[in-house]
């Protein structure tokens, strides 16, 4: 009679032996769980320091004084016209040095969006390397964004032109009353209906914008992950989120939350300084009064307010960013399956075998999709 342990089989009645899902790295190879969703964006920022923080405040830098160069250019530039102007070209001065500063304004919003672009790009292949067990550098990480920075840049630019458009909704329906209240006689009822109204509408338009960043959030990282178009990636985000808006918006909400305390518990303290700083400089009110000391002091203590603004936006916006591919990957473990294909990948690598693209867009029925080359590698490396 053959021994049952021979053959690698427990004796008879025993119960399997239970193995958790592996964690090659970053998350678990299960679908996560709520407080996994609030904690890992924080592990992934310490995690890949090197290969996000660096980059991150590059371009928060970069489009700091970008922005800092092109507004002061143009607002120096119209004060001095304004200075030099007479009283019959003043008026000409005016709307012109009005208009520079707003395309100056325009250029600077323009260069944050393709800023923020390449941001979430960046966060979105560090993170899903991360949650493989890969760890890459710097250079590497930006490599892998390759062909996909424009459309990163595109739908961020979509998603905040959204947002104005939500924002000038309820001012504009307020101002059609207030306007003309305020500028003819017994406004009173039109002034209190105006302002009515645009409290309502700004509320009913908070939660729908609300509802709709929830909705497309998960765009960002379908863009680099599956190679998606924006308008493919944003009914791609819209399709994962069905049946976990609470879930998605919730996490999201939350990380938005605890960076935004985290962030005024460390630069509360500084402006504190800064006041305190000027109160020493001006001690009557009076510019004139101030010392060589006290500009100094005011001097350093409004770059240290300027570097730690910097640094803490670096780090908000990258675990924020952070927050929203570890969303989409567990929307995609829930929905499809996605740990099981990972768990392959992994397995595939230890044991030597090519491994396929574990985020590719899954095809439940029908022909599979031509998929381009990609002369640079997998989009997650």
């Amino acid at each position: 009679m053959s021994d049952p342990a021979a053959w690698g089989t427990p004796p008879f009645g025993a119960p399997p032996v239970w193995a958790p899902p592996p964690k090659p790295g970053l998350i678990p190879l299960r679908p996560l769980t709520f407080g996994q969703l609030l904690g890992t964006p924080f592990q992934a920022m310490r995690r890949h320091l090197g290969a996000l923080f660096g980059p991150a405040l590059l371009i928060q830098v970069a489009t700091f004084f970008a922005a800092l160069a092109l507004v002061g250019a143009a607002t120096g530039w119209f004060a001095y016209r304004l200075a030099q102007s007479t009283d019959a070209d003043r008026g000409a001065i005016i709307a012109g040095g009005v208009g520079t500063v707003i395309l100056s304004v325009l250029l600077t919003l323009a260069l944050s969006v393709v800023g923020s672009g390449l941001l979430q790009g960046l966060v979105v292949i560090a993170v899903a390397n991360g949650a493989l067990g890969h760890k890459p550098r710097a250079g590497q990480v930006w490599a892998a964004t390759r062909g996909r920075r424009w459309a990163l840049a595109g739908f961020v630019a979509l998603v905040s032109l959204g947002f104005l458009v939500a924002l000038l909704v309820p001012a504009g329906i307020a101002a059609a009353f207030v306007v003309p209240g305020l500028t003819g006689t017994g406004g009173g009822p039109l002034v209190a209906t105006g302002t009515a109204l645009g409290v309502l509408t700004g509320l009913g338009v908070a939660v729908l914008a609300a509802w709709a960043w929830a909705k497309t959030s998960l765009a960002g990282s379908a863009i680099v992950l599956e190679r998606l178009g924006v308008r493919a990636a944003i009914a791609r985000s819209w399709s994962l989120t069905r049946g976990g808006f609470w879930r998605v918006f919730g996490a999201q909400a939350l990380v938005v939350a605890i960076c935004y305390v985290g962030s005024q518990v460390i630069s509360t303290p500084v402006a504190l300084l800064l006041q305190f700083g000027l109160t020493l400089a001006f001690p009557t009110g009076q510019p004139s009064d101030i010392s060589g000391g006290g500009v100094a002091m005011v001097l350093v203590l409004y770059g240290v307010l300027i570097v730690l603004s910097l640094v803490i936006g670096t780090i908000t916006s990258v675990v924020e960013a952070a927050t929203g591919v570890l969303l989409y990957v567990d929307q995609r473990m829930r929905r499809e399956g996605l740990d099981l294909t990972l768990t392959r990948y992994v397995e595939d690598v230890q044991t030597g075998r090519p491994p396929t693209d574990p985020f590719a867009t899954p095809v439940f029925s029908g022909p599979a999709p031509q998929v381009p080359p990609q002369p640079y590698g997998p989009p997650w490396q």
